[in-house]
């Protein structure tokens, strides 16, 4: 923060775009956003997230668009997640679940699975991480993985750099995910745009 040695870091904020730009490209708007906010990492991916559905001109009501969890577990996420479909009607249940970890998406499958929902034909699940779970009960896991291995890359080139020319010019350095494609996510038909009231009279 005070400018005085780079950094390198994943693009939290633009991960969350990304993943759920392809949610809602896959048909998806009706998105469940299965998070916990005790890093602030987390703050930053579901920035993005609400950057994305206002970029399809989608809401995002907290009642029914976010679940909190108080950690990153399964255990917890199966809880949080129980509870939410309990108090939701069946007509309003969401179509996808994004979950902010392998962990949380394997609680919420386990969830879906007693409460006897299917996946993907019923609700479709997709990871942010996907290293640590390729598959849930036997799906191979949608996800977008966060830059892991590179940051270390990335760091070691950045100290080379650094030792090599000691008056070089501070950078912060953000890293893209990558999105693994798998069967937990089902394609409901090709996501369309709806045009804005307020842009109607953009133009003569």
């Amino acid at each position: 923060r005070k400018m005085r040695l780079p950094s390198v870091s994943p693009d939290h904020r633009l991960i969350g775009e990304v993943a759920m730009h392809y949610l809602i490209e896959q048909g998806h708007h009706n998105i469940l956003n299965l998070v916990c906010l005790r890093r602030y990492t987390m703050e930053w991916r579901l920035q993005g997230i609400r950057e994305a559905l206002n970029a399809h001109n989608l809401p995002f009501d907290e009642t029914c668009h976010l679940l909190l969890a108080n950690g990153f577990s399964a255990a917890e996420s199966e809880r949080a997640l129980t509870e939410f479909l309990a108090q939701c009607p069946e007509e309003k249940r969401p179509t996808a679940i994004l979950a902010g970890g392998d962990f949380m998406a394997l609680g919420a499958m386990n969830a879906l699975q007693r409460a006897g929902i299917r996946v993907p034909q019923d609700i479709s699940i997709m990871s942010i991480d996907g290293f640590n779970l390729l598959a849930l009960h036997d799906i191979p896991l949608t996800s977008l993985h966060v830059p892991r291995d590179e940051l270390g890359e990335e760091a070691i080139r950045l100290l080379q750099q650094r030792l090599a020319s000691p008056l070089r010019p501070a950078s912060n350095i953000l890293l893209h995910g990558t999105m693994a494609l798998n069967a937990s996510v089902k394609r409901l038909r090709a996501s369309r745009t709806p045009a804005r009231g307020d842009e109607e009279k953009l133009y003569d």
